[in-house]
């Protein structure tokens, strides 16, 4: 493994989101993205990986955003917002959905933030709207960027929407994800609690609820992978190791010694996490063989990227340092 670029910059927030493209070229964060201390994100910034060069920067005011559908849409949302933000990164067409994140989901806790995903290859974006008394019901909302509007005026649209829909539990939800697997067939509903987490598998194609399970609160999943077969791989913290497990049934693939920030390959077959403050693992979750160390990192690691070939991994460390690294 070798660093190939340290990128400085200055932000008053971590960011929040700092993922690879799809083709494997493109570091995509609101990292650095504060220009006048509001203290809300302001920017959404492209790097190259070959160079460590800026090449794009996006003006997107946003609390929370994603890039999908091969790198064509950026989707953002506001916080109390009853829209999400949509950008047309090719045409550069900006669009607000309406009633996409009701904001009566957001008031149960100050500063939270609806759940919002998008699909890595297809124009599919998830919204989470979480209540937390009975007797309303939680709802997911889904939505095709390319379906036909159910109206339109200039900037603002109505999509046809797919919902999914439960009974809450007697239990607030604290923190909320979404989450979209590579294929796009399955969608992951995460609400945890100080002590509880509540997990719901979907099929994304018809809305059917395949699986509900619970878990401690430290059980909740990061990323998704899909294998060759189909299988959908769950990645992340639970029972005090980093984990992959398959999400029909559970069983663990993979266990070993860490802690967050993780990420895993969109193949399920590269595994990242660390192992202390600046040292970060790099595992074959096939056989559960050790690749290599990286243990040169400038400062604490905070968030890391693997791109779905797993030739690049990028850094976001403590003293807002971005840094790539060429694995193999």
């Amino acid at each position: 493994m070798k660093r190939l670029h340290v990128i400085s910059g200055k932000s008053e927030l971590k960011p929040n989101y700092f993922s690879i493209s799809t083709d494997s070229t493109t570091l995509i964060s609101n990292a650095h993205s504060l220009d006048n201390g509001e203290g809300r994100y302001a920017k959404v910034n492209f790097w190259d990986l070959s160079t460590g060069n800026l090449i794009r920067t996006i003006d997107f005011l946003h609390d929370r955003i994603g890039v999908g559908c091969y790198e064509r849409w950026l989707i953002g949302i506001v916080s109390n917002a009853n829209v999400v933000m949509t950008f047309n990164l090719e045409t550069e067409e900006f669009n607000l959905i309406l009633d996409a994140a009701p904001s009566r989901c957001l008031s149960y806790l100050e500063n939270n933030v609806t759940p919002v995903a998008i699909s890595p290859f297809e124009p599919i974006i998830v919204c989470g709207d979480f209540v937390y008394r009975a007797p309303e019901t939680g709802n997911v909302a889904v939505y095709n960027l390319l379906a036909k509007p159910i109206s339109k005026e200039k900037g603002v649209v109505r999509l046809p929407i797919q919902s999914f829909r439960w009974q809450p539990e007697k239990y607030p939800s604290c923190n909320l994800s979404v989450l979209i697997s590579p294929d796009s067939n399955i969608l992951l509903s995460q609400a945890v609690s100080i002590r509880y987490g509540f997990h719901r598998l979907w099929d994304l194609q018809t809305g059917k609820l395949i699986r509900t399970f619970a878990n401690s609160s430290s059980g909740i999943a990061e990323c998704l992978a899909v294998k060759n077969l189909g299988k959908v791989l769950a990645c992340g913290w639970r029972s005090q190791q980093v984990q992959v497990w398959d999400v029909h049934t559970n069983n663990v693939i993979c266990s070993v010694d860490g802690h967050l920030p993780i990420a895993m390959s969109i193949d399920g077959r590269f595994l990242v996490n660390c192992y202390d403050e600046k040292k970060i693992i790099l595992q074959n979750i096939e056989n559960n063989e050790h690749l290599c160390t990286l243990d040169e990192s400038s400062a604490k690691i905070e968030l890391i990227a693997l791109s779905p070939n797993g030739k690049w991994l990028a850094s976001y460390n403590q003293d807002q340092t971005i840094e790539i690294w060429r694995v193999f």
